[in-house]
């Protein structure tokens, strides 16, 4: 494949048309210094889109993980507030349980309990 050659505007040299800048005097080609600024706005754009989709991975893993520990959290929480109320009901019926005891000995009165232990 043969190379396209341009003459450059200021010196009248002849180089390639790919090059930007006249090799011998530097004096820029218009149509390929364009040509070479629309390709780096390209590779810009492609760059943006690529870390825009890593960077929305990484949120929506973030995400995941955020979530996760908050379930697990709140299961946590929950089970503790179970506990706590599970031991305070059985606190509660063992004092009752007590109280009974105690209002029924002061009737005189000897449970079923009480008098196979003696």
């Amino acid at each position: 494949m043969e190379n396209k050659m341009v003459q450059c505007k200021s010196c009248g040299a002849q180089f390639e048309a790919a090059l930007v800048r006249c090799p011998y005097c530097g004096s820029a080609d218009a149509f390929a210094e364009e040509e070479e600024y629309m390709g780096q706005l390209e590779d810009i754009r492609e760059d943006l889109e690529e870390s825009g989709k890593e960077g929305e991975k990484r949120l929506k893993k973030g995400l995941g993980k955020v979530l996760g520990t908050a379930v697990i959290t709140a299961a946590v929480i929950v089970l503790l507030v179970l506990l706590l109320f599970w031991v305070s009901a059985a606190r509660q019926r063992s004092r009752a349980r007590e109280r009974k005891a105690e209002f029924l000995m002061e009737q005189g009165i000897t449970t079923q309990q009480e008098s196979t232990q003696e």
